[in-house]
């Protein structure tokens, strides 16, 4: 279960159509937020609190790019597994699990790591259009 310990921003959630003529002026709104989320766990029986704050792009890309190996043979490699101890390792700012590091991460139980990355975005996001079309 994640639970935002914030409000929805009303202007974050409007979709306006492609061909408005509204123009920013505020820069601000174009940076990546730094508030502060909460994610509830339950697991054996008890619930565990993590509080995370959401990636900007970059921080995304750099986590991509730590999950890129290159092999002489093989070519480029990703490793979703390091992609995602990486993306929470950056995510995460406060947690049960002291420290956060990739070690750390790869020992937890299957069904605690499947309820964390479920915070994570996507490496490659793809619009359900351009899956459909293809």
């Amino acid at each position: 279960m994640v639970e935002d310990n914030q409000e929805v921003n009303e202007e974050q959630s409007i979709d306006i159509p492609a061909d408005t003529d509204v123009m920013g002026t505020d820069v601000n709104l174009l940076y990546a937020g730094r508030d502060e989320h909460t994610l509830e766990l339950f697991h054996a029986g008890q619930k565990w609190v993590f509080k995370y704050k959401e990636l900007s792009w970059g921080q995304k890309n750099e986590c991509i790019d730590q999950a890129q190996q290159w092999d002489q043979t093989d070519g480029f490699k990703f490793s979703i597994n390091k992609y995602y101890a990486v993306a929470l390792t950056k995510m995460l700012t406060d947690s049960p699990i002291k420290p956060v590091t990739e070690t750390t991460l790869n020992r937890l139980d299957r069904l605690v790591g499947e309820q964390l990355i479920a915070i994570v975005p996507l490496p490659v996001e793809q619009n359900l259009d351009d899956i459909k079309k293809a």
